[in-house]
């Protein structure tokens, strides 16, 4: 007869995450607010924050999931806007990536393309429009983000969109408005302690962390410890996944630059220029610029990535010079955890991995962990372990889906001038997966039947703006009869009066944020 453990059957009603910053603050808010855990006797949810430890803290970009996660718990977006020194997302517009000519810009926005449930919209526009950036002719987002309109008006109801928006934001701030939100509204218990052992039973399930003052017990462990990763790195010693072998970049280099004038424009996407060792994300927020250069060690010296970037900021007429001892290196080992949750404890956030911030996907990845655990928390401890071969098994999924569409960036450049860009893009260390789609879409335009995967992490659009974006043709595409080209004939028409709408209806970022301080600032009054 099979022996049963006794812990198999004890309740999971008690969990606790090790870590603030974002990753700890936002799974704990999302986790407390599915399952209603302030009002629920039978779930306690305990954050153990360190007081030695501070986090990054550099600017951060945002998906449009965002907006959900953030009614989901309960948040003001008027409040996070003013608070977390918020400006508006609306895509990203890539600059140098394709061939480093002087026309080489193009945009992933937010938003569908117009006409996209209903015609093969690329196999129309590589017949009869390829002369006119795709992203241009099939939404409306490209001309909001040239002339920095925000994406709604302030009559819009919060989270609601006129375009389709995430957010840039200030981390910092964005994590401490968490806490308080945490804490005020959704019944977390906050504990400040540096966690200096893990101690476990029998079977090497976590029974409590031990702090310098206090030991914390619980049923379920996420690890939200950031690169130091104590519980699943350092504990469980489960192994980080490395992907530098595909995906060069390791380190950046990050800064912040102030406007020279307080109506300075704030840009309506993430600014991704293409250098010769890597790139540089240029985020606008109300009160500065957030700026870094992510790049390869291997390929360039700190020395010349520090140059690179001082050259880009000071080239900046819209923010204050910056020196070099402005900078902060970050560096990073690319990859991931394949067992990401083991035993009892499962790492969110960069403790499960990190990749270069190219299409801002570490915010939603932590998102997406902390929504399953929430929805799939196990009743006791018997399904844990059942629990964990279905997350890693569907995460593992995820994090090799960002690898393929963030190679796709590099694989399609046409860039010849560093040992760099060549590397990049050597076919080579793709994937399976991105080899064969690759090899199809040369055949034919990319379908809805490539995506097995109900909530794939970059869906079928944003495959269409990179491919488009970066000028990758299909050899050959399929006939379009008469009433299809009529058909997307009536959608431009419709998709250029709504372009007009948007631009003579929406107010700049900038405008748009000083209106709501001054009506802050009067309820306040």
């Amino acid at each position: 007869m099979k022996k049963v453990n006794p812990q198999s059957t004890t309740s999971v009603n008690s969990i606790v995450i090790a870590g603030g910053g974002t990753a700890g603050w936002l799974t704990a808010a999302i986790i407390a607010a599915e399952n209603d855990v302030i009002n629920n006797p039978n779930l306690e949810v305990t954050l153990v924050e360190s007081p030695e430890v501070h986090i990054l803290g550099v600017g951060e970009g945002t998906w449009p999931t965002m907006r959900d996660t953030l009614r989901r718990i309960g948040v003001d977006e008027r409040e996070f806007l003013l608070e977390c020194n918020v400006s508006f997302k609306q895509g990203t517009c890539f600059n140098n990536w394709r061939n480093n000519e002087p026309d080489d810009t193009y945009y992933h926005p937010f938003d569908l393309p117009v006409g996209f449930f209903e015609a093969d919209v690329t196999a129309w526009w590589q017949q009869r429009a390829s002369q006119i950036p795709f992203a241009s002719l099939f939404s409306t987002q490209v001309d909001l983000c040239r002339q920095s309109k925000a994406p709604k008006q302030l009559k819009t109801p919060p989270f609601a969109a006129v375009a389709n928006y995430g957010y840039h934001l200030d981390a910092s701030k964005f994590a401490d408005f968490l806490k308080r939100h945490c804490i005020e509204k959704l019944g977390i218990i906050h504990v400040l302690e540096h966690i200096e052992q893990v101690e476990t039973d029998q079977n090497n399930f976590i029974r409590g962390l031990r702090g310098k003052q206090q030991y914390i017990s619980g049923q379920l462990f996420i690890d939200c410890t950031g690169f130091a990763a104590k519980l699943i790195g350092e504990h469980y010693k489960s192994d980080l996944h490395r992907v530098d072998d595909i995906l060069k970049n390791n380190t950046a280099l990050a800064a912040q630059a102030s406007y020279l004038r307080s109506d300075a424009p704030i840009a309506s996407t993430t600014l991704s220029t293409a250098q010769p060792h890597g790139w540089i994300w240029d985020i606008g927020l109300p009160t500065r610029k957030g700026v870094g250069y992510v790049h390869s060690a291997e390929h360039c010296d700190i020395n010349q990535a520090a140059d690179t970037l001082l050259r880009y900021l000071n080239n900046d007429k819209t923010t204050e010079s910056v020196s070099s001892d402005q900078l902060r290196e970050i560096r990073f080992t690319p990859g991931y955890r394949k067992q990401s949750w083991v035993k009892n404890c499962v790492a969110i956030g960069t403790s499960a991995g990190f990749l270069e911030p190219l299409e801002a996907s570490a915010l939603v990845m932590i998102e997406l962990a902390a929504r399953h655990v929430a929805n799939q928390l196990p009743a006791t401890m018997s399904t844990i372990e059942a629990a964990s071969r279905h997350y890693n098994h569907t995460f593992e999924a995820k994090w090799q889906r960002i690898i393929d569409f963030l190679k796709l960036h590099y694989v399609l450049s046409k860039r010849e001038d560093s040992d760099y860009w060549r590397d990049m893009r050597d076919m080579s260390t793709a994937s399976s997966q991105l080899y064969d789609w690759l090899m199809q879409w040369q055949q034919r335009p990319v379908s809805q039947y490539d995506f097995m995967y109900s909530d794939e992490i970059f869906p079928m659009a944003s495959y269409q703006y990179i491919l488009c974006g970066m000028g990758f043709a299909s050899g050959a595409v399929p006939h379009l009869a008469s009433h299809e080209n009529e058909k997307i004939a009536h959608f431009l028409k419709t998709n250029e009066r709504r372009k007009k709408q948007q631009n003579d209806g929406l107010l700049s970022n900038r405008a748009y944020i000083d209106a709501l301080k001054i009506s802050a600032s009067q309820t306040v009054r």
